[in-house]
């Protein structure tokens, strides 16, 4: 879930400032680009522990995900040391 909250910070700070510049005027295309931008420096200075909560728990997933992986690997080696079995 903090990833899925880290997102949503992220893309409320995006929203938030993408409306306040439209607000003021400036009804450009550069606006997407320049709410970005500051939405990007806004949540880099405002939510560091979410970011470090969020990384936390996808290194979480990524290692879940290698453990199988590894043990899928290790099976198929042994499968090929012993050989063919013959019935």
């Amino acid at each position: 879930m903090r990833v899925l909250a880290y997102w949503a910070a992220r893309t409320g700070i995006f929203l938030a400032v993408l409306g306040i510049l439209w607000l003021v005027g400036w009804r450009d295309l550069l606006v997407f680009v320049a709410a970005f931008v500051v939405a990007w420096l806004v949540s880099y200075l405002a939510l560091p522990g979410l970011k470090a909560g969020a990384a936390a728990q996808m290194d979480g997933w990524i290692t879940r995900s290698e453990r199988g992986i590894k043990a899928a690997d290790a099976e198929e080696d042994a499968e090929i040391e012993n050989g063919p079995t013959r019935p």
